[in-house]
């Protein structure tokens, strides 16, 4: 049964080709001219279609259409345009075929057929899928938020309907706006936190020696908390933490058992002190009484008695004052022991809090202190879009320095190394030990050029501060590479650079500097 066509304008043969090609998809008709012919009079009639056919032809219904199409459907214009190419060589064949993709392009869902797939109902359940398992989630610390998403999934999937859809939109803006809100509150509770703990810290610094145990965990923290809140940070610094903890805590057990035996030995020592006096005491009183009694006898028989009775008392205090000064000798020295002893400890402790970030020989950056450093001066360059270099030193000859001198003298030399490098780099530069004898100096805010001039200049500071070993002056040189940052590139990828930099330097004479190529040269494959 026909359509009807009362609301058709006939006259326009651009608004019948479109119906003709409805009906065409509609009725599932195979888009070929003769269905198309047979289609077009069925909505124009036979009559009117012949009276037309000195004025439009079916070409020319085509090429309006593709027209059309052009200009009102600019997704379909490629279609078009091949629809009109092959009218221009009366090419029927391609002709169907581009009819047959634009009836396609133009049924709703795309004409998969009977068994297409459901678009709508497939985006509207990932959208319950997302809003259950994703949204709902993240806000179930907030009860209100929680059960509001929670219902608004529901009403989507029961949302069958366009007022039922929109519906649910208008509930879906206004959720978002709500999380929103909670999340700049959270944002902002976060920061406020942040700012109390770095205070807390930064205080409790103040409060302690340069020199204690504790002054590398809250450099640690400190880190963490000036850098960006990464989890993978915060679990690094976690595992730090806890790792020194662990340590720290058999030294502080060592540290208590050493100060009670300290105190253990000061307390006999104080009791066997006021042991000798009291002897020394009863001795002067005993000797006091013997005098009396020589003054008041005559018999000389009883001064003998007392005579004896004297020399008896004096070998016993002196045995006495002999035994309890041994007990002291050894009590002092078991006291001196364990104050050695926990100066040790205590000393341990330092050096314990120190390992968290630092080399112990040179002092400089250990290669946790160098992950550190690295990340936050990269997301300072991202964030601010300043360069940010690194060089890569390498102490030259350094073996031999080793065979010719003894390895003491080899550490001794890259003491002086970064003695000389702290001294004269920029307060914002950071030196770090990555291998036995090789550095990484990060230069954060520093282009490539300037770096080179940076890492020159410590070469020259090198050749003037003399290493002295023995009273004997002796060169200590190195080859550098240097490498700017790109944005994006990973710490290990910009190190790769750089050293290799660094071994071209070696390669071309030594104690020299060699700037980094963009990237690495690929293996052959």
């Amino acid at each position: 049964m026909a359509e009807p066509t009362e609301k058709l304008n006939l006259p326009d043969p651009t608004e019948v080709a479109r119906e003709t090609l409805r009906r065409l998809a509609m009725r599932r008709i195979a888009p070929t001219p003769d269905n198309y012919q047979t289609l077009y009079e069925e909505i124009v009639g036979p009559t009117a279609s012949a009276a037309a056919a000195g004025t439009a032809t079916a070409t020319s219904v085509l090429a309006g259409l593709a027209m059309d199409l052009t200009l009102h459907h600019p997704a379909l214009a490629a279609s078009a345009e091949a629809l009109k190419q092959a009218l221009r060589a009366s090419d029927w064949a391609q002709c169907r075929k581009q009819v047959g993709q634009i009836v396609l392009q133009l049924k709703p869902g795309g004409g998969s057929g009977p068994g297409q797939i459901d678009t709508l109902g497939l985006l509207r359940e990932l959208l319950v899928k997302t809003l259950e398992f994703g949204v709902a989630t993240q806000l179930s610390h907030n009860p209100t938020l929680f059960e509001k998403t929670q219902r608004l999934a529901a009403a989507v999937r029961e949302a069958n309907s366009i007022a039922g859809l929109r519906e649910a939109a208008s509930g879906l803006k206004s959720m978002w706006i709500d999380v929103d809100l909670h999340v700049s509150h959270t944002h902002d509770q976060q920061e406020t936190l942040r700012r109390l703990l770095l205070l807390l810290v930064e205080n409790i610094g103040e409060l302690l020696d340069d020199d204690t145990w504790l002054r590398g965990q809250l450099d640690v923290v400190q880190t963490v908390i000036t850098g960006p809140l990464k989890i993978q940070a915060l679990l690094e610094a976690e595992k730090r933490l806890k790792e020194v903890i662990y340590k720290q805590s058999l030294v502080k057990h060592g540290l208590r058992e050493a100060t009670a035996t300290l105190k253990a030995t000061m307390t006999s020592f104080v009791s066997h002190m006021s042991d000798a006096v009291a002897a020394n005491d009863d001795y002067q009183q005993t000797i006091a009484a013997h005098i009396e009694r020589i003054s008041r006898t005559e018999d000389v028989l009883e001064l003998n008695r007392i005579l004896e009775n004297l020399l008896d008392e004096t070998r016993s205090a002196q045995s006495d004052s002999r035994r309890v000064h041994a007990q002291m000798i050894e009590e002092r020295d078991a006291a001196q022991h364990a104050a050695n002893h926990i100066k040790q400890l205590e000393l341990e402790l330092a050096q314990m809090s120190a390992l968290v970030r630092e080399d112990p020989m040179t002092h400089s950056l250990n290669r946790r202190g160098l992950d550190d450093e690295f990340a936050r001066e990269a997301s300072r360059a991202e964030r601010f879009n300043t360069p940010f270099s690194i060089a890569v030193l390498d102490v030259d000859n350094f073996k031999a320095l080793n065979d010719r001198r003894g390895h003491n003298t080899g550490d001794e030399a890259l003491i002086h190394l970064v003695k000389v490098a702290k001294e004269e780099l920029r307060l914002s530069d950071h030196i770090a030990r990555i291998g036995g004898e090789e550095f990484l100096i990060i230069l954060p805010n520093t282009p490539v050029a300037e770096a080179v001039q940076i890492v020159t200049r410590l070469q020259r500071s090198l050749t003037k501060k003399y290493f002295l070993d023995n009273n004997e002056r002796v060169l200590i040189t190195f080859s550098a590479g240097v490498a700017e940052r790109r944005a994006g590139e990973t710490q290990e990828a910009l190190i790769a650079r750089a050293d290799s930099a660094m071994y071209e330097a070696k390669h071309s004479g030594k104690n020299r500097v060699c700037v980094a190529p963009d990237a690495l040269p690929q293996a052959a494959g």
